[in-house]
């Protein structure tokens, strides 16, 4: 014999109320072989008990529509995270900024591996892609200058950001995308 405690007796009464609603309470529907239900709730009594506790009486919540506003956006920033692992190509060097913050940049280089898919390129590397390192955290940049040198293998994780400043030499404003080190990233030496 099996028993059932208050909570499941009231999940089985709610559930029969559902089933004994009018037909006409459910509209199928068919549009582009995608079939969508809609019932109605309004029907429910809120004064019957679903159980002695009550906790599923205010678990009920009404569902909102998921779409995409053309005018809102997508209302969220999306995801800007770089995973990188490969050699040091420039030590890194400390810089003070004006506003006396003190950052760290190196750069890594990722790639230059022989492809072995084509046949007679046996000696002909890949080009490497050079990224640029900023690191924002004091002490990870300490960690940096004091281990990490040119050709040492490094993993780095952090935000994409591209920056925007103007050039001393010729004073044009230029762009330069970078990987941010902050609070939440990674800095490992892997040698």
């Amino acid at each position: 014999l099996i028993t059932m405690g208050s909570v499941g007796t009231g999940l089985l009464k709610g559930l029969r109320r559902v089933l004994e609603q009018q037909r006409k309470s459910v509209d199928l529907c068919r549009t582009s072989r995608a079939w969508s239900s809609t019932v109605s709730f309004s029907d429910i009594d809120e004064k019957d008990d679903m159980g002695d506790d009550g906790d599923l009486k205010d678990s009920r919540r009404e569902l909102e529509p998921q779409s995409v506003d053309p005018k809102k956006g997508w209302g969220f920033r999306g995801v800007h995270r770089a995973i990188i692992c490969g050699k040091v190509g420039q030590a890194p060097v400390q810089k003070i900024l004006r506003n006396g913050r003190t950052i760290t940049i190196f750069t890594i280089g990722t790639g230059g591996m022989f492809d072995q898919r084509v046949i007679g390129s046996a000696d002909t590397p890949k080009p490497a892609q050079w990224h640029r390192i900023a690191v924002h955290s004091e002490h990870l940049g300490a960690y940096a200058v004091q281990k990490l040198v040119k050709n040492s293998a490094v993993y780095v994780e952090g935000e994409i950001e591209t920056r925007v400043y103007n050039d001393g030499v010729d004073g044009q404003v230029r762009n330069i995308s970078e990987i941010c080190i902050r609070g939440d990233g990674m800095l490992v030496n892997i040698d």
